[in-house]
């Protein structure tokens, strides 16, 4: 997965310093080859040791990782710009099935990052060992929230999805030995997933949060967080990827837990 879509994702989150960073290297991709910590602080105006907490903040341990990161995105053709730096449009897409493609490979490349992560790993354990599931989604998370509830109810599991808010709110003021919650939204954590998550944790259930890249909000009230890339570059597609991108890990990990099942 190319940490600059990581850094577009993110960029929103970020300070002035870290933004005005971000935009260089999104902008100058195939320049930071050349580049050193300081020539890259010189270049936009910042301190040195800004661009290594920024590097740190993108989760390398320091700029010569994430230099390297860069080139290597640059290297696959995965980088946000053309040669001549300019940003590829949509309509200068050949169809919306080219569009459609290159969203699909983002996502395809950025699961093995998730499938290989710690917190991936720890969720499937912890719903393997679920004696009881409650589902929510928000927004653009409600139908990912049901391919998950249904591939939950596969693997012969007790599931608790439901759309009335305030049902759903009853059933997680319920006591249940070895409950899990598992919440999807790319928006804003709104008040009923607050509640929600507030109600389990009052019961001490485990906490799954299924987010976008770079938010901060959801992961802080989550014990476990799979984050998503749901950042797209034509927004002028009528058909937004992100329900999609979050229904590519929701099969993952279904899959995983089907997986898990068959070997006992």
């Amino acid at each position: 997965m190319t940490c600059l879509l990581k850094m577009q994702a993110m960029r929103e989150h970020m300070s002035s310093s870290e933004k005005k960073l971000a935009d260089f290297i999104l902008d100058n991709t195939h320049l930071l080859r050349d580049y050193s910590s300081q020539q890259l602080a010189n270049a936009v105006g910042v301190s040195q040791s800004s661009v290594v907490k920024f590097s740190q903040k993108m989760g390398y341990r320091g700029y010569p990782d994430l230099k390297l990161a860069v080139n290597e995105s640059l290297a696959r053709g995965l980088g946000l710009q053309n040669q001549m730096g300019q940003a590829v449009s949509a309509d200068e897409q050949e169809s919306i099935t080219d569009i459609i493609r290159q969203e699909a490979l983002k996502t395809i490349d950025y699961l093995a990052e998730v499938e290989a992560s710690d917190s991936f790993v720890q969720a499937v354990t912890v719903l393997a060992h679920a004696a009881c599931v409650q589902v929510q989604g928000s927004g653009e998370g409600c139908y990912p929230a049901t391919r998950l509830a249904q591939g939950l109810c596969e693997v012969q599991k007790q599931v608790q999805h439901v759309n009335d808010q305030r049902l759903a709110l009853l059933l997680a003021d319920q006591a249940v030995d070895n409950k899990v919650l598992v919440v999807i939204s790319i928006d804003d954590s709104d008040n009923h997933l607050q509640e929600l998550i507030r109600l389990n944790r009052a019961h001490r259930s485990k906490i799954i949060g299924i987010c976008k890249y770079g938010d901060t909000r959801l992961p802080s009230l989550c014990d476990i967080t799979l984050q998503m890339l749901v950042d797209c570059q034509h927004p002028d597609v009528v058909l937004p990827p992100q329900a999609i991108n979050l229904s590519y890990l929701v099969d993952l990990l279904v899959l995983a837990l089907q997986k898990a099942a068959k070997q006992g």
